[in-house]
C-alpha cells in the first residue's frame, strides 16, 4: 500500500526466478507508518535495562491525587493503547545505553516503549501531544502520571494502592527515564526490531495485557470508567487496531519461521508477581550488584549450501536485499521524521493558536476587568456619595432626635416640677386641713377639759359643801356624842353596866364619824384621785 514497502519486492523481482529458495520472505505490506521491516536472524547482543534502584537518582516527584472516579483513567488509557497494538510487533528499536527498547507509534502520534529488565518487561505510555508519560508499568506496580505529577499507584493487576516513600522514589526515577526514552524514540537512529526477539518476548507482553483485562472485568469502578469513555476509545483506536491486526496477520508466518530465542525464560505472568524490590532475582543484599546481564545473541543459522553456478546470484540477491532494506529504512525514517516534523509543526501551530487565543482571551479579560473596574469604581463613587448622603441624613436625623430628646427631657422636667409643685401644694393643703382638724380637735378637747374642769370644780365645791356639811354633822354628832358620853359617864358612875354600854356606843359613834369624814374627803378629791385618809381626828 505504501511506496516504501514495495521497494524490496520490486528490487527482488528480477532475481526471484533465479533462486526462489534462497530468498527471504518479503516484508509485509500495509505496515504502520513508523514501522521498519522486521529483521531476520540473530539479534545483536543487548543489555537488559537497569532495575529501579540502579537508575540515577531523580528529583522528588510531585504528588497530585485525582478524584476517586478518575483513578482508573491512566491505566484505562494504557489498556486501550495495548489493545489497539495487540500482537503487532514493535515498529522499530533504538540503541539506548546498550539496551534496545521496542517502540510502537500510533497514527495519532502516541508512543509505547517497552524495555526488558532482569525482572520482566517495563512499559512506558505517552500521549501524542506530550513527552511526559501518563503511565509506567513494571512487573510489580504501575504508576499513573498527570503532567509530570504522580497521580496514582496500581499493583501488578491494576488495583489502586496507597502511596509510600519508596514507591514515590521509584516513580521519580521512572519519570526521568521515560523522558529520556521518549527523546531517544524521536531523535535517535531507528533500527529494525528482530522477529526472533519478538517471538521470544511477545507472550510475556500479551500476558500483561490479559492481566489488566481480567482485573477490569472484576473491578466495578474500573469497568464503569471504561464504559463511560468507551466511545472515545473507539474513535481513537478502532482504525489503529484494525490496521495492526492485519499487519500482525501478515507477519505471523515470518515470525513463526524464526527459531526459538535463546533469551532467558520470561518472568512469571502478571498475576503471579515476582518478589518485591530488594529480594529475589537481581537483588544482592550486603554486597555490590554485578552489572546487568547481557542478553545472549542468537546462534547464527547455517548458511544454505550453494549449488553449482549460484554463488554470484546469491551474492547479488543478498546485496539487493540489503540495498532495498536500507532504502526502505531510509525512506521510512525520512517519512517518519517528516511526519514527526509535521506533527511538531502542527503542535507548534496549535500552541501558537492557543497562545494567540489565550492572548486574545487575556485581552478580552483585561478589557472586561478594566470595564468591571470602571464600573466598580463608578459604583464605588455612587456608593460613597450615597453613603455620604445617608450619613448626612443620619446626622440630621440624629441632631433632630437629640433636639427632640432635649425638648422631651425639658418637658418631662417641667412636668416633673409641676407635679412636684402640685404634690407640694396638695401636701400643704393636706397639712393645712390636718392642722385645722388638729386645731378643731384641740379646741374640742380644750372645751371638753374646760367642761370637765368646771364639772370637777362644781363637784369639788359640792363635795366641799358636803364635807362641810358632814363635818358640821360630825361635829354635831361628836358634840352630841360627847354630851352623851358625859351623860353616860355620869350614869356609869351611878351604874357600871350602863357605863360599859355607853363606852361601846361612844366607840361606835367615833367610828361612824370617822367614816363620814373619809367619805367627805373622797368626794372632795373628785374622780381619778387617790382616796385621802383622814388623819385630822384620831380614833
Amino acid at each position: 500500500m505504501r511506496p516504501r514497502l514495495l521497494i524490496l519486492p520490486l528490487a527482488l523481482a528480477g532475481l526471484a526466478a533465479c533462486d526462489r529458495q534462497a530468498q527471504q520472505p518479503p516484508p509485509a505490506t500495509g505496515a504502520p507508518i513508523a514501522s521498519l521491516p522486521l529483521a531476520q536472524g540473530a539479534p545483536p547482543p543487548a543489555a537488559l535495562a537497569p532495575l529501579p534502584d540502579q537508575l540515577p537518582p531523580a528529583p522528588p516527584v510531585r504528588v497530585q491525587r485525582p478524584p476517586p472516579k478518575a483513578r482508573y483513567s491512566y491505566i484505562d488509557r494504557a489498556y486501550a493503547m495495548g489493545q489497539a497494538f495487540g500482537e503487532s510487533p514493535p515498529d522499530y528499536t533504538v540503541d539506548y545505553q546498550g539496551a534496545r527498547p521496542w517502540i510502537w507509534r500510533s497514527q495519532n502520534g502516541d508512543y509505547r516503549v517497552v524495555e526488558p529488565t532482569p525482572e520482566g518487561e517495563r512499559d512506558y505510555y505517552f500521549s501524542g501531544d506530550s513527552d511526559e508519560p501518563f503511565l509506567v508499568r513494571d512487573p510489580q506496580y504501575a504508576y499513573g502520571y498527570d503532567q509530570g505529577a504522580l497521580a496514582v499507584i496500581y499493583d501488578s493487576r491494576g488495583r489502586p494502592i496507597a502511596h509510600d516513600p519508596r514507591a514515590e522514589e521509584r516513580s521519580a526515577r521512572y519519570l526521568a527515564r521515560a523522558r529520556a526514552l521518549h527523546a531517544a524514540a524521536l531523535h535517535d537512529q531507528r533500527q529494525a526490531a528482530y522477529a526472533a526477539a519478538w517471538r521470544a518476548r511477545r507472550d510475556a507482553l500479551l500476558q500483561q495485557q490479559r492481566a489488566w483485562q481480567a482485573q477490569q472485568q472484576q473491578d466495578a469502578d474500573w469497568r464503569a470508567w471504561h464504559a463511560d469513555h468507551q466511545n472515545e476509545d473507539h474513535a481513537r483506536w478502532d482504525r489503529e487496531q484494525a490496521m495492526r491486526q492485519a499487519y500482525a496477520a501478515r507477519l505471523a508466518p515470518q515470525v513463526a519461521a524464526e527459531r526459538q530465542s535463546p533469551y532467558p525464560p520470561p518472568p512469571p505472568p502478571y498475576g503471579q508477581a515476582p518478589p518485591p524490590y530488594g529480594q529475589g532475582q537481581g537483588r544482592f543484599e550486603g554486597r555490590t550488584r554485578p552489572p546487568p546481564p547481557q542478553a545472549p545473541p542468537y546462534a547464527q543459522p547455517p548458511a544454505p549450501a550453494a549449488g553449482p553456478g549460484q554463488p554470484q546470484q546469491a551474492e547479488a540477491l543478498r546485496r539487493a536485499q540489503m540495498q532495498a532494506q536500507a532504502q526502505a529504512q531510509a525512506q521510512a525514517q525520512a517519512q517518519m521524521q517528516a511526519q514527526d516534523a509535521a506533527r511538531r509543526q502542527a503542535a507548534e501551530a496549535q500552541r501558537a493558536q492557543a497562545q494567540a487565543q489565550a492572548q486574545a482571551q487575556a485581552r478580552t479579560q483585561a478589557q472586561a476587568q478594566a470595564l468591571a473596574q470602571a464600573q466598580a469604581a463608578d459604583a464605588a463613587r455612587k456608593q460613597h456619595a450615597e453613603a455620604a448622603r445617608q450619613a448626612q441624613a443620619q446626622a440630621q436625623a440624629a441632631a433632630q432626635a437629640r433636639a427632640q430628646a432635649q425638648a422631651a427631657a425639658q418637658a418631662q422636667q417641667q412636668q416633673a416640677e409641676a407635679a412636684r409643685q402640685a404634690k407640694a401644694q396638695a401636701q400643704a393643703a393636706q397639712a393645712a386641713d390636718a392642722a385645722k382638724v388638729q386645731r378643731a380637735e384641740a379646741a374640742r378637747q380644750a372645751q371638753v377639759q374646760a367642761q370637765a374642769q368646771a364639772q370637777a370644780q362644781a363637784q369639788a365645791r359640792a363635795a366641799a359643801q358636803a364635807q362641810q356639811q358632814q363635818a358640821e354633822a360630825a361635829r354635831r354628832a361628836q358634840a352630841q356624842a360627847q354630851a352623851q358620853a358625859q351623860a353616860q359617864a355620869k350614869a356609869a358612875q351611878a351604874n357600871p353596866a350602863q357605863a360599859a354600854q355607853a363606852a361601846q356606843a361612844q366607840a361606835q359613834a367615833k367610828a361612824a364619824a370617822k367614816a363620814a369624814r373619809q367619805k367627805a374627803k373622797d368626794a372632795a378629791a373628785g374622780p381619778g384621785q387617790a382616796p385621802h385618809k383622814d388623819e385630822s381626828h384620831p380614833d
